[in-house]
């Protein structure tokens, strides 16, 4: 960065490729106006970081062409559309500026109001401005719009201390130290994060102020929608308890995104596949270091590498964890990061990962696995079953982007651990599959005493199993196993969360009794008002994470409860699991020959 302050605009944009080339050459000529006349002491510069937010549209061919003619324009591009804070940040990672404006490229406020928001910041010496439509002018601004601001406002005002009161227009203006500290603790990822970092920035002792701003909306239909402010409702609802139930923001652990350790990802496969292929190109494209990282793959039989990178290494047919202990050895990294075949990450996934790795005592590292936007209808209930937190309780995180967290059970598919930890622990002790990664993590935290986080920012894409062809096969696995691990790992598989479905299966099937059975008529009442309220929590979880998957998500997870409640109980009476004791027992012959 310059000796003389520096002044960085941030520009998400997604389809806009019509209009966003003449936009910035707009932007540049207000700010070239701007700092040679009111702003003239801060004449070290300024620059244009235009991030491609996953557009369908030549958005992205467009914003290169921009910064290929100006020494002032960056250009940034998301493979996917990740939302607007996750553009914004990649924004500012990219930017050197000691102000940073958050401008929206449709340029529905003009640029021209840059410069009063930033000599109001000079002059009242605060740290964020936020232009408010509010207390300007309109242009051609939809009454329909205006008075779902205003309720926006007030819902917020309500719920949240912050004093200002237009969140969501889009101009901003920053102090960098204001986002260094806050953008790595936000979860909020599209339309609410604004009012999240205004309460943030409140919260820490940040002075806030707003500026007057006219707005030029141009007919467009713009981002609201009745499923948008339903979910920006419900985002603000999060905000509030985040703040203040569980006081979340005050336990933030900040990271250091500029720790680059040697990363080897390792990936455990039968054989190639499309899902690999798209997991090891993913996986090449990380925006992190390029000598830093290596790709390990493990099929059971050689095929040829894609990239220099990508190192195969033929394991024979062994189970996952025998193999992961193979990638494990190959590994140069200090850092092991496993990765499903049938998953892939973002961009940003190693440098968010790498970045918690600056604990002392934390060994590891595990994030979301989410499902993916191009899976089908019925991968995407799957998911959604999964999601929901009458299917998973507690455990929903590892399925959503959800709040940081210590956890001591988590798995492979998007888990990374320190390898000097890794070999402490001895590896993969067991070869149960699925499981193997619950008596390692068990190893780790309990018993060496490490610290194992969820980092939301840790995201990967995990594809789905049709929930008919093949959810309720991957389902009944997971519950066969962690019904035995109630006896092997009672440390961790011990809890009441994991019987609640055999439970609720119990219930289910012995509940008509009642209406048979005269002495137990009394309380046919209390299972229907039971069976009732389940269904009612089951359709409002539902609702929250997918609307217009509601009623397939609720069937799913009704089914998926009775299917794991029978099937852990399978587990939990079983003195042995016969497809890891047979591969014991192979192994042994095996040594024994």
């Amino acid at each position: 960065m310059t000796g003389l302050p520096k002044i960085s605009v941030l520009m998400p944009a997604y389809n806009e490729g019509e209009q966003i080339r003449a936009n910035v050459e707009k932007v540049k000529a207000t700010l070239e106006d701007m700092l040679s006349s009111s702003c003239k002491d801060y004449a070290g510069g300024y620059e244009i970081i235009l991030i491609n937010d996953g557009s369908t549209d030549n958005t992205q061919r467009e914003i290169e062409t921009a910064a290929s003619r100006s020494g002032n324009v960056k250009c940034v591009n998301h493979r996917e559309n990740r939302g607007k804070c996750a553009a914004l940040r990649t924004g500012f990672q990219h930017s050197e500026g000691e102000y940073v404006f958050f401008l929206d490229s449709d340029l529905e406020i003009d640029p021209a109001f840059m410069e009063p928001l930033f000599l109001k910041m000079q002059k009242e010496n605060c740290d964020a401005v936020f232009g408010s439509k509010q207390q300007g002018s309109k242009k051609h601004y939809p009454l329909l719009r205006r008075l779902a601001s205003k309720c926006f406002s007030a819902f917020v005002s309500f719920l949240l201390p912050i004093p200002v009161k237009d969140t969501q227009t889009g101009l901003k203006l920053f102090r960098r130290q204001l986002l260094e500290r806050l953008f790595d603790c936000m979860l909020v990822r599209r339309y609410a994060f604004d009012a999240e970092l205004a309460v943030l920035a409140v919260h820490n002792g940040f002075s806030v102020t707003e500026e007057p701003v006219s707005v030029n909306f141009l007919g467009r239909r713009g981002s609201l929608s009745l499923s948008n402010v339903f979910n920006m409702a419900i985002d603000v609802l999060a905000i509030f308890y985040r703040l203040k139930i569980l006081g979340y923001y005050d336990s933030w652990v900040p990271k250091r995104n500029k720790e680059k350790p040697f990363i080897s990802v390792v990936i455990a496969v039968k054989a190639d596949n499309d899902y690999l292929r798209q997991s090891i190109g993913r996986s090449l494209a990380q925006d992190y270091p390029k000598d830093r990282y290596e790709i390990i793959v493990l099929p059971d039989e050689a095929f040829e590498s894609p990239d220099p990178l990508v190192r195969v290494i033929p394991s024979g047919p062994e189970l996952p964890a025998i193999k992961r202990n193979m990638g494990a050895k190959a590994a140069r990294g200090e850092i092991i990061a496993f990765l499903d075949d049938d998953a892939y990450p973002a961009e940003n996934w190693l440098t968010e990962m790498a970045g918690n790795f600056h604990e002392e005592r934390l060994a590891g590292v595990g994030g979301p696995g989410t499902t993916p936007k191009d899976d089908s209808f019925w991968q995407k209930v799957g998911g959604s079953v999964y999601e929901s937190k009458m299917m998973s309780g507690g455990y929903s995180y590892r399925y959503l982007v959800d709040r940081r967290r210590m956890v001591d059970d988590y798995p492979t598919c998007n888990l990374a651990l320190r390898k000097d930890v890794f070999l402490e622990a001895g590896g993969f002790q067991t070869n149960f599959w699925p499981g193997e990664d619950t008596e390692l993590c068990l190893t780790v935290t309990k018993k060496l005493g490490y610290n194992i986080v969820y980092d939301p920012m840790v995201e990967v894409c995990h594809h789905r199993r049709h929930l008919f062809k093949g959810h309720f096969r991957q389902l009944t696995q997971y519950a066969l196993h962690r019904g035995y691990f109630v006896k092997k790992f009672p440390e961790t598989s011990r809890k009441l969360s994991y019987f609640l479905p055999s439970v609720f299966l119990f219930g289910v099937l012995l509940g008509p009794l009642t209406f048979f059975i005269k002495p137990l008529a009394p309380l046919a009442v209390v299972y229907l008002s039971a069976l009732a309220l389940y269904f009612v929590l089951s359709f409002f979880c539902a609702v929250i994470n997918h609307p217009k998957l509601t009623i397939f998500t609720v069937f799913g997870v009704f089914l998926s409860h009775l299917a794991y409640g029978w099937y852990f109980l399978i587990g939990l009476f079983s003195s042995k699991l016969s497809k890891e004791e047979e591969y014991h027992a192979s192994l042994r012959r095996k040594h024994e020959a």
